[in-house]
């Protein structure tokens, strides 16, 4: 869906001093994106992951910390949700679209939510595009946005783990 109708999708840019192979594979592992994929004060399970296009992926995002459980309960949101999708497009250290079903928000007729990430490596280094549609609500979209910023804060963390462990 990116960039259908009038409202520009979200997008977030990061550099990465890594490998392309590393940054893939915090994507496109169970391993990885248990890493770093989570919100903020939440645990995430990843239970299905099937990396190709038209492969489906499944995660359950648990609330953990004081502040993620006081923020669900406040907005009246279980503490664990269940987020599904499908891949649908998959270039191996390119891109990847993914599409989420987005039927855990409380009160909300459900919706696709389609996210791209595009990699250019460059060097040593690794430019990463993700953009991400708006959501159907302007407070949602918001809370996205910082959320995926603070995801991509993580995701950096994880590449300097990854890179120690190398040494």
């Amino acid at each position: 869906m990116l960039n259908a109708g009038q409202n520009a999708p979200i997008q977030l840019e990061r550099v990465y001093e890594a490998s392309v192979e590393d940054v893939w594979a915090l994507w496109t592992t169970k391993e990885g994106l248990e890493e770093w994929f989570a919100p903020t004060g939440c645990r995430l399970e990843m239970t299905v992951l099937d990396v190709r296009e038209g492969g489906a992926f499944e995660h359950t995002a648990t609330a953990v910390s004081e502040e993620a459980i006081a923020y669900h309960e406040r907005e009246g949101r279980s503490l664990t949700a269940r987020v599904r999708g499908t891949f649908v497009e998959v270039r191996p250290y390119q891109r990847l679209h993914l599409r989420f079903a987005m039927d855990f928000l409380p009160g909300v007729e459900p919706y696709p939510y389609d996210m791209m990430v595009e990699l250019f490596p460059e060097g040593e280094s690794v430019r990463m595009v993700v953009k991400a549609d708006q959501h159907r609500q302007a407070d949602v979209t918001r809370l996205a946005a910082q959320v995926l910023g603070q995801q991509l804060d993580v995701f950096a963390e994880a590449l300097t783990r990854r890179r120690g462990s190398s040494s």
